[in-house]
């Protein structure tokens, strides 16, 4: 059964994970680092005014966890990248299981460890004295859209994996790109106190509008701008989702070739 395989590969990339228990410690620990380091710095020389709220570790809870997904979503691709240098891509191809699975299954995983550090995050940033102001289920709200986020993501960056001859090309690349997505877009700043050109770029960036989602449901409440956000979110992930699907249909079925 399809399920079957899904859990199976899902269970792998776990197994994977835990036979490296320190990086896994130190993977699930940094983004709370993260926060109580970089957004208890940065309060005190960061105007009220313009991010609109004087709790400064409230605004960036948002930014901290935009940038976690972005560091796991590069992440997320290095197995698959690794697999096929080595061969063994070309001997799960040659099982009996649907190519759709290993994808699908990374995908599992990945929303599961996000969703650990996430609640990790908000469990530090609860100490920190951050109080959600839609409580209980706009925690569950954030971690829909950080499913999102990672979805789309860790699409991008399997497509970049399937699409590169090396993983130097690879590390390069994301390198190169993963910082300016995070900066690109209202992680740490507002919209409002960029220059013109960069806010242009921020609204075409889908960790703008992930981020806008999760303020709103720290700092505000169910506004208005949450389902707008969410449509803008949901549309970037299908395109990406469809992008990632597509190249590795791709390669893969070169490989099978």
């Amino acid at each position: 059964m399809w399920s079957q395989e899904v859990l199976a590969l899902s269970r792998r990339w776990l197994l994977m994970v835990l036979r490296e228990r320190l990086n896994l410690l130190f993977s699930v620990l940094q983004p709370a680092v993260w926060l109580v380091f970089f957004a208890g710095a940065m309060g005190g020389a960061v105007d009220a005014r313009i991010v609109g709220t004087g709790d400064y570790v409230a605004f960036a809870v948002p930014g901290v966890i935009a940038f976690t997904v972005v560091g796991n979503g590069v992440s997320a691709a290095m197995p698959l990248l690794f697999d096929k240098e080595t061969g063994y891509l070309d001997k799960l191809l040659s099982m009996p299981v649907r190519r759709g699975s290993l994808i699908v299954s990374r995908f599992v995983f990945q929303v599961g460890m996000n969703s650990a550090q996430v609640l990790l995050i908000l469990l530090v940033a609860l100490a920190l004295g951050v109080r959600p102001a839609t409580g209980v289920l706009g925690v569950l709200a954030i971690l829909a859209v950080t499913g999102l986020l990672t979805l789309a993501l860790t699409a991008a960056a399997m497509a970049l994996a399937c699409a590169v001859p090396s993983h130097g090309t690879f590390f390069a690349v994301t390198g190169f790109a993963s910082l300016p997505l995070l900066f690109m877009s209202n992680a740490f700043v507002p919209l409002s106190a960029m220059p013109g050109w960069m806010a242009v770029v921020a609204r075409l960036n889908p960790l703008t509008y992930a981020i806008d989602a999760m303020r709103l449901l720290v700092l505000r409440g169910w506004g208005g701008g949450v389902p707008v956000s969410l449509g803008a979110l949901s549309l970037a992930s299908g395109l990406l989702l469809a992008l990632g699907w597509w190249q590795f249909a791709r390669r893969t079925s070169e490989r099978v070739a």
